[in-house]
């Protein structure tokens, strides 16, 4: 019991002394990076840009780049999803 007992003593104390893990900004995805817009101004972009009631707004991955999925609720009933780039605020389709 004495040696479990030191045993374990001894792995706290080691993992208290060990470097706590970090990434490089560099592989830091996008998506968890700091954007120029918000997901509130991406939303109001795509409504003046497209239309519709803002039903969605996702920061997502798109061909590399950090981006908005905004879904539109359209008058005809019809969801619209749109990219809105995070850096520039710029609709990609």
């Amino acid at each position: 019991m004495k040696r479990l007992l030191c045993l374990t003593a001894c792995l706290f104390s080691l993992y208290a002394q060990a470097a706590p893990l970090s990434l490089p900004p560099s592989s830091v995805p996008a998506s968890v990076q700091p954007c120029a817009i918000s997901a509130a101004q991406a939303g109001k972009i795509a409504r003046k840009t497209f239309g519709g009631k803002v039903i969605d707004i996702k920061a997502v991955q798109h061909k590399g780049r950090a981006v908005f999925r905004v879904k539109l609720l359209q008058k005809n009933g019809r969801i619209h999803s749109v990219l809105i780039d995070a850096n520039s605020g710029q609709p990609l389709k």
